[in-house]
């Protein structure tokens, strides 16, 4: 449960500093924490797609996977918006025993529409005694 507060946590800043960067904003109409039934494009949805349990040696940890997907008219838009992501990423502060292992992107088109999802993971070490119960 301790976990899952955990990403919660990590979720809700990730979010607050995507809705509250400027730049970002200049080319983005709407950062969803969900998926509105109407939508304006260019927007961005954050979600976490997984996470999971992992035994390393004598520690806990959990790998949570974040999700971001982009959808714009315009390339340039596109690759400023991913670009501003990273910075982002970047720009947060993790705890200790908290740490980016990867991102990844992909892109696709959709008629006029460009999609483009960056997911990245983020590893969170456990105490060496600590159980984790919850898994999905």
């Amino acid at each position: 449960m301790k976990k899952i507060q955990a990403i919660n946590e990590l979720y809700n800043s990730i979010y607050a500093a995507l809705k509250a960067n400027s730049d970002l904003r200049k080319y983005v109409t709407n950062i969803y924490d969900y998926l509105p039934k109407q939508v304006t494009i260019p927007y961005l949805r954050l979600h976490v797609v997984n996470y999971n349990n992992l035994h390393m040696l004598s520690n806990f940890a959990t790998k949570a996977r974040f999700s971001c997907d982009i959808y714009t008219h315009h390339i340039g838009s596109m690759f400023a918006i991913i670009r501003h992501i990273n910075l982002i990423l970047k720009s947060i502060k993790y705890s200790d025993n908290e740490t980016i292992l990867e991102s990844n992107c992909t892109m696709s088109q959709h008629d006029e529409i460009l999609h483009s999802t960056i997911n990245f993971d983020i590893l969170m070490k456990g105490g060496d005694n600590e159980q984790i119960t919850a898994k999905n």
